[in-house]
C-alpha cells in the first residue's frame, strides 16, 4: 500500500482520486456546442474557482472554451455517427448497413429480373417438310390449337422435329420430368449461330420501354424452368408442358424462357494465384441470379465452369454447402448500386484462381414493374438452324404471354435488410419449424410482402404408394354415401353499376349481364320455365342415315321425310342449330348405348336426347330424304337409333345478344329508362320490355309475355333494370341445383381447374352419380340407371362461409357443347308432380359455432305438408302443439306452427322448405388436376400462401382509378420466382405447394354482389364538420382499418371491430354508423360478419358514394326492402323476420345471402 501511495504522490501528475472527483462531476451527456460550452464553463466555476474567473465574452479564456466546446461537438458528432454505423438497427449507409448484414451472414438482395414464359403461338420455317397428308409445311404459318386445322398438332410438331437437334424428335427430350406435377420435357433447337444463344427484343411495360431476353431453359435437378449456362455455340433451347387441361391451356404447349434485362460479359486475368482474392465488377444494376463465372484458355475458349456458392446464410467461398470435391468455387458479394465482388477461397478449402476467365452477368431494370398478358404479344424471333442435309434454314416462331408477371423487384431497401436479416440468422436459413416457414419465405425476395404457411403432415403413408388427400385437394376422390339431398331453388339476384359513357355500359352487358346467360343456372332456369314442345303428335321417327363419333346424319319422317325450322309449320319449326330434340322407344325396348335393347335390361334408359349439331337446307332435302353423298340433311351430336320415335323438343337457348338490341339497350341505360329483358323462343331471339309494359312481380310467368297494352302485364324478364337517376340496378333471375350430404361425405370443387382427358379428348368432370338403386316413388322400382350429374360450382354463403357438405349441381354435358346431355334428370329422381307432398325436403336454422345463423337438414316427417292453409281444419285433438305445417301454393309458399291453446297457426322463420328429395344413394368423384399432384416420397405438405407486392398496388390502383381488375400470379408462376431460393431450405421430407392471395373486394361496386353495402351514418346535430368531410373520414378510417398490416389470409371481417374503429376516429363528430346491404332482399345484419377463403385477404372497395348521412336510425333506413334480421342467412335458404328497430313484421318477401326473390312467407319451395 505503501509503494502505491508513494508513487501515486511522485510519479502522477494528478492524484487518482482528484481525477475520479473531476470525473464524477463532469457531464457526459453534453454533445452540442451550447451544453458544452456551459458544461465547461460551470465545470471550472466549480473546480478552479481561484485559477479561473474571467467570463467576459472578449477574454482569450472564453475563445479557447468556445474552440474546445466546437471542436467537441465536432468529435461527438462523428463518435456518435460511427457508432451507429456499427451497428445495424442504426446504420444509415449503404456500405456499412451491407457489411454489417454479412457478419450474420445475410447476403442483400440486389434487382431481380422479370421472369416468366412465352407461349408458342405459331411457327413457320423455310425447309420442305411433309406432313403425314403430303402437304409441304414450307413457309406456311402453322398456328397451336387452330380450331380451324384439325392437323395443327401434328404440322406444329413436324416443324419443330425438323429443327430440333439430332435425336431429340418430340417424345424424345434431352431433358424431362414433372414441374410442380406438369410434365415438362426440354428440346434443343440445332442452331448455327457462334454466339450466346439468346435473342433479344423490346416491349413496353406500363409505358415504359424495356429490354427482354429468350434465354436457353433447363430443369436438371430443379423443380422449377430456369436458365441454362450462357455457352458461346450452344442452341437455344424451349419446353413442352402439358398439363391435362387440353391444347388450349395456358399451361399446355411449347414455350420460351424469357427474362428482362441485357446479358454483359467480364473477362480478366489472374496472373498470381492469391488467398481471399477479391475481382469487383463495377457494372451497375447487376441482378440477383444471373452471374456465371468460366476459366479459359490462352486462345479464349471455355475450359471450364466455376460455381458459384449459393446466397444463403452461412456459406462463402470457404464454409459452404457444397460437396468436397467441388473446389472450383467462389461467391458473389453485394455492394452498393448493385456492383458485384467475385471473393474466391484460401486455397485450403478451394483453388485459387489462376489465369484468364470470363464472368457472364445481366444487367436488369432496377424497379418493380407488372407485366401483363396484353404487355407481351406477338413476339416474333427468327432462329437459323442447319437441317439434315447442312444447309441454312429459318425457324420463325410468334409467341406471347398467358399469365400475369409479378416477379420483378428493386434492389433491397436499407428498412428491408435490417428487418430481415435477424430473421434469416435466427432461423438459419433453414425451414424446418413452423416459424420458420413464416419467416424465411419473406427473405425470398422483396416483392413478397405477407406470407402464411400451413403445414398437413402425412407422415407414417408408404413411399411405395401415392399420398391420397382425402380433401380432394390433391389427389382423386371417389366415396359412396346413402344420405343425399337433391333439391332446387329458384331465386332473383341483383347487382349494381353506374357508366360514364356508352363503354361503360357495354362492358356491363358483356361481363354482367350477357355472362351470366352462360350460366349453368340460366340454362336450368330455361329449362323449367320454358318446358318442351311436343311433337308426339306428329307420329315422326328418326331415319338414321349414317354415324360416326358422338354424330349421327339423318332426318325426321312421318310417312315421308319431314320439313324443320323455318320450313316446317308444326313444332318442328323449332328443330334449329342448337335444340334438344328428346327420342323414345317405338315399342316397349329402351336405349342402352345407343341401341335398343330389351326392355329390363342393366342401366338401359327410356329416354334419349340429342343435340341438332347442324341442318342441310329444310331438313328433308325437298321431301326425298338424304343428300346425294348418302348423308342425311340432318346432323345430330349424338347416335339415335333408326326407327326411334321422336316425343318432344327444347328450342334452343341463344346466350348472345344481337348488335342491334345491344345498342337499344345502351341507348336505354343513358337514358335512364326503366326495362327488361325476355327470352322470344319463336325467334330465339332477346328483346326489351318497356317501362309500361313490365311487370313488377318476382313470379315468372309466360302468360302475358310480350303484352304490349301498356298494363305492367309482362312478368317473363329475366333481367329487369330500374335506376335511382345515378345508379342502375339490374335484377335478375336464376335456378341453382343443390346436391347436399347430411353427414357422410365433404365435397371439394375448384371452379377455375379444368382437366382435360387425352385419351378421349375430353374435359373429366367432377361428378355425383345417384346410383341405379334408388327407388321410384311413381312404380315402387329402382330407377334402373344411374343419374349423372355435373358439379358446377361450390355453395358460398353471404359471410363467405363455404359449405363442405354441399355442391351446385347442372346436367351433365359430356362434349362441352353448350347443351346438356338430359334436362329432364331433377325430374327422373324427384318426380316433383307425383306424390307432391312427399317431394319437398327441410331445414332447421341453427347457431353455428361462430354465432351465424345457419340452416341444416331438418327430417320432413316434423311437418304437415298441403298446397295452402284453407286444406286444413285445426283441431287440438289432431295436431299437437307446435306442430309444423307447410302450405307450398306458390300464392302461399310459407311454413307455419300451430300454438293449441289459440287454436291458431303462426309464421315461423326458423325453416326453409325446398322441392327435392332425401336419403339419396350416391356415388362422388372428384379428379385432382396434374398440377396438384404431391410427391410420395415426402412426408409434410406444405402449403405456402403468397401475396405479391406488385400485385397488391396494382389492385390498389384498380380500386382507384378503374380499369382492368389485377389477376394474381398463378401457381406456376410462383414455382419458377420462388423454388429457386426456398426449396434448397426446406427439409428433405417437405413439399411446398404454393398458392397465389388474391384480394377479395369488401363494400364498393367493384365488390360481388352479395357484399356491396352502404354505409348509413348518424351525424352529431351539433358538430359544425361537413357531410362530405364526415364521408371523407368514415372512408380514411375503413381504409385504415383494413391496411396490410391489420389482416392475415383468412381471417374473417366483424363489423363491430370496424363500427368501433370508426366510432373512435370520428368522435364526437359521428353518433352511430351501420351497414347495410344494397341487395334488396338481403337483410340488414347479413354482413356483420363474413368470412374469407385460407387464399383470400379482405380489401375494402367503398368509396364515399358507399356512405350516406342519416338523421336517425330507423326500419326504413336499415334495409332497401323493409326488411331487416339480426343474422346471416345461406344463398342456398331465406328468412325473414321482424324489424329489429322499430318491432314492426314484415313479410312478403324473403332474404337469401346473395340475393332475394319475392314470395309469401318466409321460405320457397325452390321451383
Amino acid at each position: 500500500m505503501a509503494t502505491t501511495e508513494r508513487q501515486n504522490r511522485l510519479l502522477v501528475a494528478e492524484e487518482w482520486r482528484k481525477v475520479y472527483q473531476a470525473f464524477q462531476q463532469a457531464d457526459f451527456k453534453s454533445y452540442d456546442f451550447e451544453t458544452l460550452r456551459r458544461t465547461m464553463v460551470t465545470y471550472l466555476r466549480e473546480n478552479y474557482p481561484d485559477d479561473f474567473n474571467d467570463y467576459v465574452e472578449s477574454s482569450e479564456y472564453v475563445a479557447l472554451i468556445d474552440l474546445i466546446a466546437y471542436i467537441a461537438q465536432a468529435l461527438s458528432f462523428r463518435v456518435d455517427l460511427n457508432a451507429r454505423e456499427n451497428f445495424l438497427e442504426t446504420a444509415e449507409r449503404r456500405d456499412s448497413i451491407l457489411r454489417l448484414a454479412r457478419l450474420i451472414n445475410y447476403n442483400a438482395k440486389r434487382n431481380q429480373p422479370a421472369t416468366g414464359l412465352l407461349k408458342i403461338d405459331s411457327v413457320s420455317t423455310t425447309q420442305d417438310v411433309l406432313d403425314s397428308t403430303g402437304t409441304n409445311l414450307s413457309n406456311q404459318t402453322i398456328i397451336w390449337n387452330d380450331s380451324a386445322n384439325s392437323n395443327y398438332r401434328e404440322q406444329f410438331i413436324s416443324i419443330l422435329n425438323a429443327a430440333n437437334q439430332t435425336g431429340q424428335l418430340f417424345g424424345k427430350p434431352r431433358e424431362s420430368g414433372a414441374i410442380g406435377g406438369i410434365n415438362t420435357e426440354i428440346y434443343t433447337i440445332s442452331s448455327n449461330q457462334t454466339d450466346l444463344p439468346i435473342f433479344s427484343f423490346a416491349s413496353d411495360v406500363g409505358g415504359t420501354p424495356r429490354d427482354f431476353e429468350i434465354v436457353p431453359s433447363t430443369i436438371t435437378g430443379s423443380e422449377s424452368i430456369y436458365e441454362a449456362d450462357p455457352v458461346l455455340g450452344t442452341g437455344i433451347t424451349y419446353a413442352y408442358r402439358a398439363d391435362g387441361a387440353g391444347d388450349g391451356s395456358n399451361n399446355t404447349g411449347f414455350f420460351f424462357l424469357f427474362k428482362q434485362g441485357v446479358m454483359q460479359s467480364f473477362d480478366f486475368n489472374v496472373e498470381n494465384a492469391i488467398t481471399n482474392f477479391v475481382q469487383p465488377v463495377d457494372s451497375r444494376n447487376i441482378n440477383n441470379t444471373d452471374v456465371w463465372l468460366f476459366r479459359l484458355d490462352e486462345f479464349g475458349q471455355i475450359i471450364e465452369k466455376w460455381t458459384q456458392v449459393p446466397s444463403l446464410a452461412g456459406n462463402n467461398a470457404i464454409y459452404n454447402s457444397l460437396a468436397k470435391t467441388e473446389r472450383n468455387i467462389y461467391n458473389v458479394v453485394t455492394k452498393n448500386n448493385d456492383n458485384i465482388d467475385l471473393v474466391f477461397g484460401d486455397g485450403n478449402f478451394s483453388n485459387l484462381p489462376l489465369g484468364s476467365f470470363r464472368t457472364y452477368y445481366r444487367i436488369s431494370d432496377n424497379s418493380k414493374f407488372a407485366i401483363q398478358a396484353s404487355d407481351i404479344e406477338n413476339v416474333q424471333i427468327g432462329i437459323p438452324y442447319l437441317d439434315a442435309n447442312g444447309s441454312q434454314q429459318t425457324l420463325t416462331v410468334t409467341m406471347g404471354l398467358r399469365s400475369s408477371v409479378y416477379n420483378s423487384a428493386a434492389t433491397e431497401s436499407n428498412d428491408s435488410i435490417k428487418e430481415k436479416a435477424a430473421q434469416v440468422f435466427y432461423s438459419q436459413n433453414r425451414m424446418v419449424t413452423a416459424e420458420d416457414y413464416q419467416v424465411v419465405p419473406l427473405s425470398a425476395s422483396q416483392e413478397i410482402i405477407k406470407v402464411r404457411s400451413v403445414n398437413r403432415s402425412a407422415s407414417g403413408i408408404s413411399r411405395a404408394k401415392e399420398i391420397l388427400d382425402p380433401t380432394g385437394a390433391y389427389s382423386n376422390v371417389s366415396v359412396f354415401a346413402e344420405d343425399g339431398i337433391l333439391y332446387r331453388e329458384e331465386s332473383t339476384q341483383q347487382f349494381t353499376f353506374t357508366f360514364t359513357g356508352r363503354n361503360d355500359i357495354s362492358s356491363i352487358l358483356d361481363n354482367d349481364i350477357e355472362a351470366k346467360i352462360k350460366e349453368a343456372y340460366s340454362r336450368h332456369f330455361y329449362y323449367l320455365k320454358y318446358g318442351t314442345k311436343d311433337l308426339s303428335s306428329l307420329n315422326a321417327t328418326w331415319n338414321s342415315s349414317t354415324t360416326g363419333t358422338n354424330t349421327n346424319t339423318g332426318f325426321f319422317t312421318s310417312g315421308g321425310a319431314l320439313n324443320i325450322g323455318d320450313f316446317a309449320t308444326s313444332n318442328l319449326k323449332y328443330a334449329k342449330v342448337g335444340s334438344l330434340v328428346k327420342f323414345v322407344s317405338p315399342d316397349t325396348r329402351e336405349f342402352l348405348n345407343n341401341k335398343l335393347v330389351t326392355a329390363g335390361t342393366d342401366e338401359a334408359e327410356d329416354r334419349l336426347w340429342a343435340k341438332i349439331a347442324a341442318v342441310d337446307g329444310d331438313g328433308s332435302n325437298g321431301g326425298t330424304g338424304n343428300l346425294e353423298s348418302g348423308n342425311g340433311p340432318v346432323t345430330l351430336a349424338n347416335v339415335v337409333p333408326n326407327g326411334a320415335s321422336v316425343s318432344a323438343i327444347f328450342p334452343n337457348l341463344t346466350t348472345t345478344f344481337l348488335d342491334e338490341l345491344k345498342t337499344d339497350i345502351i341507348d336505354r341505360v343513358e337514358a335512364y329508362e326503366t326495362f327488361g329483358l325476355r327470352y322470344d323462343v319463336d325467334s330465339e331471339t332477346w328483346k326489351v320490355i318497356t317501362a309500361t309494359n313490365l311487370s313488377d312481380s318476382a313470379i315468372f310467368s309466360l302468360g302475358n309475355t310480350g303484352s304490349t297494352s301498356g298494363t305492367n302485364l309482362d312478368a317473363s324478364w329475366w333481367f329487369k333494370l330500374t335506376n335511382d337517376g345515378n345508379t342502375y340496378t339490374v335484377t335478375y333471375r336464376k335456378l341453382d341445383y343443390i346436391f347436399e350430404s347430411e353427414a357422410q361425405n365433404k365435397f371439394h370443387y375448384d371452379k377455375q381447374e379444368k382437366i382435360f382427358d387425352y385419351k378421349t379428348g375430353k374435359s373429366v368432370k367432377d361428378t355425383v352419380k345417384i346410383l341405379k338403386t334408388n327407388s321410384l316413388v311413381s312404380t315402387g322400382n329402382s330407377i334402373g340407371y344411374p343419374i349423372k350429374w355435373a358439379i358446377v360450382d361450390t355453395v358460398t354463403e353471404a359471410d363467405g362461409y363455404q359449405d363442405n357438405r354441399k355442391v351446385q349441381v347442372g346436367f351433365f354435358d359430356d362434349d362441352d357443347d353448350g347443351v346438356v346431355d338430359n334436362p329432364e334428370l331433377f325430374d327422373i329422381v324427384v318426380e316433383p308432380d307425383t306424390s307432391i307432398t312427399t317431394k319437398f325436403v327441410f331445414f332447421e336454422k341453427y347457431l353455428s359455432y361462430n354465432n351465424i345463423e345457419r340452416y341444416r337438414p331438418y327430417a320432413a316427417t316434423n311437418f304437415v305438408v298441403s298446397a295452402n292453409e284453407s286444406d286444413i281444419t285445426l283441431n287440438p285433438d289432431t295436431y299437437s302443439n307446435d306442430q309444423l305445417f307447410y302450405f307450398y301454393d306458390e300464392a302461399e309458399n310459407v311454413i307455419k306452427k300451430y300454438d293449441s291453446t289459440t287454436n291458431t297457426l303462426s309464421t315461423s322463420t326458423d325453416y326453409l322448405a325446398r322441392r327435392g328429395r332425401s336419403s339419396i344413394s350416391f356415388q362422388y368423384k372428384h379428379n385432382a388436376g396434374q398440377e396438384t399432384r404431391i410427391d410420395p416420397s415426402v412426408s409434410n405438405i406444405v402449403d405456402v400462401f403468397m401475396l405479391e407486392r406488385t400485385y397488391d398496388n396494382l389492385f390498389r390502383i384498380f380500386l382507384q382509378d378503374g380499369g382492368t381488375k389485377p389477376t394474381e400470379s398463378t401457381p406456376d408462376q410462383l414455382r419458377i420466382s420462388y423454388s429457386g431460393f426456398l426449396n434448397p431450405l426446406k427439409s428433405l421430407s417437405d413439399q411446398i405447394v404454393y398458392h397465389p392471395v388474391r384480394y377479395k373486394i369488401l363494400f364498393g361496386t367493384n365488390a360481388d354482389e352479395q357484399l356491396q353495402a352502404t354505409f348509413k351514418v348518424v351525424k352529431n346535430k351539433q358538430t359544425n364538420v361537413t357531410d362530405a368531410v364526415i364521408k371523407t373520414r368514415v372512408i380514411a378510417a375503413i381504409n385504415e382499418f383494413f391496411a396490410l398490416d391489420n389482416w392475415d389470409f383468412g381471417d374473417p371481417f366483424y363489423f363491430t371491430e370496424l363500427a368501433a374503429y370508426i366510432h373512435n376516429q370520428l368522435a364526437p363528430d359521428l353518433l352511430t354508423v351501420v351497414i347495410v346491404p344494397n341487395q334488396s332482399g338481403q337483410s340488414f345484419g347479413s354482413l356483420f360478419q363474413i368470412d374469407c377463403a385460407a387464399d383470400e385477404i379482405f380489401i375494402s372497395g367503398a368509396t364515399v358514394d358507399d356512405v350516406t348521412i342519416i338523421s336517425a336510425i330507423g326500419a326504413n333506413q336499415l334495409s332497401a326492402s323493409g326488411t331487416v334480421v339480426t343474422a346471416t342467412a345461406s344463398t342456398t335458404s331465406s328468412t325473414t323476420t321482424g324489424s329489429a328497430v322499430s318491432g314492426s313484421t314484415t313479410s312478403g318477401s324473403y332474404s337469401s345471402g346473395s340475393g332475394s326473390s319475392s314470395g309469401g312467407g318466409s321460405s320457397g319451395a325452390g321451383y
